[in-house]
């Protein structure tokens, strides 16, 4: 047996040399560990422990000196030999066993050590052919009767082989821990649907060091997401990246699955239980669901950031199916624990993207099926289960959610809380997408997009404790670990309340005048080479949460009608650094450069210009080029916002000229004026101007000058274009104005057509009733242009739109258009154009 099991000299060094049928995770195998670097062999992949109970637990681990090719063993069955024993040297043995590594199962060994004591440290270790695997630690719940003192677990999920080398679980292994629980997206699929190449993607991903020392100091419990079968999945799922029945794919995914994790059960080809629940004593109680396997198709097409449809609301739209949505329910009415977790996937919690007036969801998190998320939280208020607690991954990003009694009313009551993980090294894509929604959504309590990490849990009968870890950079494998933020939950009291513990970066900004918090302020954090480090803005108390590694920051200020405010801090470990701020109200009018409009998508650099006063700001570009304005960018106004508000406006094309009126979905980036100076032409605090002087791409006998004035106490900027044409004959030409919508859930509106949701891909005609253009902010602000003559049509689409005039000049004259550029608060009504009316 030997020469086929143990010859080192097989043993694949895993940067090359992979077979040429597994071309989808070839390139990912390009980037893994050495042979060096993994468990002795055959035991490569590691050791894990899982499922345990107060008696028994699962042991596992599986053969393959050549994992990167198949597992490397003879077709045929192998024993081997495992032993369990109450110290690390194996003194005192408390059970052995033999179990059969089958070739059909990848030469995986799921051993059963049973007839354990409740409540105690263990460790074990598998033999063949005179050959140890590493020893493993690992655990046994404690007796159902048993009130125990504490428990401490870590969770986490989205664990992308192309994020990270894993230093999440290097910092997790290095913590006292009772357990992990694993909440999904353990691998991440590829077009390939076979056994082979799921069972290469888990080989892949064991060649972790720190992935296999975390499974080898505490046991696991695992559930998974969708990208252990594909992106997205359903139980009535019909897709076929390769060509070959989905219900195929769903069985290779899940036996897969069993063979590389502690699992008791095992699947039943495309059918695998795995929801199941467990009881730490009579101290917490946990479920842990399986919200793939069952669900109905997500609605609509799908999508997140998506307005929903009617199929949205169907009553019996499930996520969990009806048997396992009533197995749940009934371990919420029996239960006696202290507390009681729901671990599971995808948010749990509301999020509307659509600050405005619209809705806009993620449709494949719980959002998408809102009769079974009621179902469920109406069970919670039914039975009363004590003190309910969910924990969630799948979204990459940390999260303290208020879970409320109805999400449709703001107002009721607080339930649960929830605590969403990052993740160990998936990125993130939404992140401003999620920022810009945060306003709408004040049950969100806290929110970080920017790193990867996992939560670590410290639960006793008299509180539940979040510790939030992230690290920071997830491609190093020796990225230092911290705390960014850490939240608790009372016995008896629910929701969760922010502890000043961790290394969290944190301050206030308040107005000088009177310590009133400031709402919407920037806090921009440069390195000392000038680099930006980080922004986050304050909330509605005017306090404000991230983090920052060791080092020296200078720290800057920002917010509307204020004046900015600069500091150094030096960050120490161990110390957590404040940055509080007491900022001064702006006196009168002011434009140049140095300033800048707060806000996640603010494209302002120090070398635009910025004018306002103190109630708007807006930026003029000057060096910052925009791709979606290709040669003429400088010039146009990138930024704007009102007082107590972000930057909601991509960009104004302000002004345009074109030879014709502007026409399809490509409209707001026609007729583009090329400025070839951008100058202050005056900065008193009663009056300051921006001139800018251009001409026209598309008609270059036209050049336009364009003023921006501000005066004290006006929300408004005054913008007057003067076009004249040079040239020697007459021309017609179409000149207006363009308003740019900057994320989701911004509207554009004309009056008389109220807010414009007519989709990007058919603009269409909307001759206004009054003498105004208009765009909604996501955070109760209204963007308008206020024209000082009519006879002009409007021109757009929802997310754009623009002003149409006809004009026709003779050689050597000229015509001006004046607007009065305003940003203003709404006050969150449901007609956000109502407060142009006082204008």
């Amino acid at each position: 047996m030997s020469e086929n099991l143990l010859d080192r000299r097989r043993f694949l060094v895993l940067t090359g040399g992979v077979a040429a049928s597994a071309l989808g995770v070839n390139a990912l195998w390009q980037q893994s560990a050495t042979a060096d670097e993994l468990d002795p062999a055959p035991f490569t992949l590691g050791v894990a422990s899982g499922d345990p109970d107060h008696s028994s637990v699962v042991l596992w681990t599986r053969l393959a000196p050549d994992p990167a090719n198949g597992g490397g063993m003879p077709d045929r069955p192998v024993q081997v030999r495992w032993e369990i024993a109450l110290d690390e040297n194996f003194r005192h043995v408390m059970r052995r066993g033999e179990a059969t590594a089958r070739p059909e199962l990848a030469h995986s060994v799921h051993a059963i050590a049973d007839r354990l004591a409740p409540g105690r440290w263990y460790w074990y270790r598998f033999a063949v052919d005179g050959e140890y695997s590493r020893v493993g630690r690992t655990r046994t719940l404690p007796a159902p009767g048993v009130s125990p003192d504490r428990l401490r677990f870590a969770f986490a999920s989205c664990q992308n082989w192309a994020g990270g080398p894993y230093p999440a679980y290097r910092d997790m292994a290095e913590h006292d821990l009772d357990l992990v629980i694993h909440l999904g997206d353990y691998i991440y699929e590829t077009q390939d649907g076979s056994l082979d190449e799921f069972r290469r993607l888990h080989a892949l991903y064991k060649t972790s060091p720190d992935l296999r020392e975390a499974h080898a100091r505490f046991p696991f419990v695992t559930t998974w997401d969708d990208h252990e079968v594909l992106n997205n999945w359903h139980r009535e799922d019909e897709r076929s990246p390769d060509g070959r029945p989905f219900i195929d794919r769903r069985a290779n995914g899940f036996q897969a699955y069993y063979e590389h994790l502690p699992m008791r059960a095992m699947p039943d080809g495309p059918d695998y239980a795995i929801y199941r629940g467990f009881r730490w004593g009579k101290l917490a109680e946990f479920s842990v669901l399986d919200t793939r396997q069952y669900r109905d198709e997500q609605a609509c097409g799908d999508g997140m950031n998506k307005p929903p449809c009617d199929d949205v609301y169907d009553e019996d739209r499930t996520m969990t199916g009806p048997e396992q949505e009533q197995w749940l329910i009934e371990r919420l009415r029996k239960s006696g624990a202290r507390w009681n977790v729901l671990a599971q996937q995808t948010i749990l919690a509301s999020f509307d993207y659509d600050v405005g007036p619209g809705l806009a969801y993620n449709l494949d998190q719980w959002d998408g099926y809102p009769a079974a998320r009621q179902r469920l939280l109406d069970a919670i208020i039914e039975h009363e289960p004590s003190n309910p607690i969910v924990i969630s991954g799948d979204w990459h990003s940390h999260w303290v959610n208020d879970i409320l009694a109805n999400f449709s009313d703001p107002s009721s009551p607080v339930l649960a809380s929830e605590f969403v993980g990052t993740s160990i090294s998936s990125g993130i894509g939404w992140d401003n997408a999620v920022r810009q929604g945060l306003p709408a959504n004040p049950h969100v309590k806290f929110y970080n997009g920017s790193y990867r990490g996992y939560i670590h849990c410290e639960v006793t009968p008299e509180r539940w404790q979040s510790t939030l870890r992230i690290v920071t950079d997830p491609r190093s494998a020796s990225s230092p670990a911290y705390t960014i933020a850490a939240y608790e939950v009372r016995d008896g009291e629910p929701g969760a309340r922010r502890l000043d513990e961790g290394d969290g970066f944190t301050g206030t900004v308040v107005r000088a005048s009177d310590d009133e918090p400031l709402r919407n302020a920037e806090v921009m954090v440069r390195r000392q080479d000038g680099s930006v480090a980080l922004r986050v803005w304050t909330d509605a108390n005017g306090e404000y949460l991230s983090f920052l590694p060791p080092g020296a920051y200078q720290l800057e200020a920002h917010a509307v009608g204020y004046e900015s405010q600069t500091q150094n801090v030096v960050v120490e470990e161990g110390t957590p650094p404040r940055g509080d701020f007491a900022l001064a109200r702006v006196a009168g009018a002011y434009a140049g450069t140095g300033r800048r409009v707060p806000g996640p998508n603010t494209e302002g650099a120090p070398g635009d210009v910025v004018l306002g006063n103190e109630l708007l700001a807006m930026t003029v570009s000057k060096v910052t080029n925009d791709g979606q304005l290709p040669n003429a960018t400088p010039g146009k106004p990138i930024d704007m916002a009102a007082a107590g508000h972000l930057d909601q406006i991509d960009w104004f094309n302000l002004p345009y000229v074109a030879t014709s009126a502007p026409s399809g979905t490509e409209g707001w980036q026609q007729g583009l004026v090329n400025s070839t100076s951008v100058e202050v032409e005056t900065a008193t605090p009663e009056r300051a101007v921006v001139r800018v002087s251009g001409s026209a791409l598309s008609v270059p006998d036209v050049t336009v000058v364009t003023t921006f004035a501000v005066e004290p106490g006006q929300p408004w900027i005054v913008a007057e274009s003067t076009f004249t044409n040079t040239g020697s004959a007459p021309v017609t030409v179409s000149a207006g104005d363009v308003i740019d919508h900057d994320g989701p859930g911004q509207r554009s509106g004309v009056p008389g057509h109220g807010t414009i949701t007519t989709p990007y891909g058919s603009p269409g005609e909307f001759p206004p009733d009054d003498a105004w253009i208009g765009m909604t902010g996501t955070d109760g602000q209204t963007y308008a242009l206020l024209y000082d003559e009519a006879g002009f049509t409007a021109y757009g689409t929802g997310n754009w739109i623009q002003s149409q005039y006809q004009v026709t000049l003779g050689a050597g004259e000229s015509w001006t258009l004046r607007r009065r550029m305003a940003a203003v608060d709404n006050g969150g009504a449901a007609d956000p154009w109502a407060v142009l009316a006082a204008l």
